[in-house]
């Protein structure tokens, strides 16, 4: 495995979820005005962080050590 492969590998790891898992945030983020218990579905894992499309409709990237959250049983 490539050093790229590696790190999206740890990337992905880090996430704890996978391309289109629904996801509960743990705490507020004042800078984005999300609130815990807001809810969206990963849409993308880069090396940066994790990409949600939040119920409140919008996209944020968010880093998951920052901003702790939690995934939902599929229903």
């Amino acid at each position: 495995m490539d050093s790229l492969g590696a790190r999206h590998l740890s990337a992905r790891l880090r996430a704890g979820v996978r391309v289109g898992t629904e996801i509960e945030l743990d705490c507020d983020d004042l800078e984005s005005g999300l609130r815990a218990g807001d809810r969206g579905v990963v849409s993308a894992i880069t090396l940066d962080g994790v990409v949600i499309e939040w119920d409140k409709g919008f996209s944020l990237q968010i880093d998951p050590q920052a901003m702790p959250y939690h995934s939902l049983a599929a229903a």
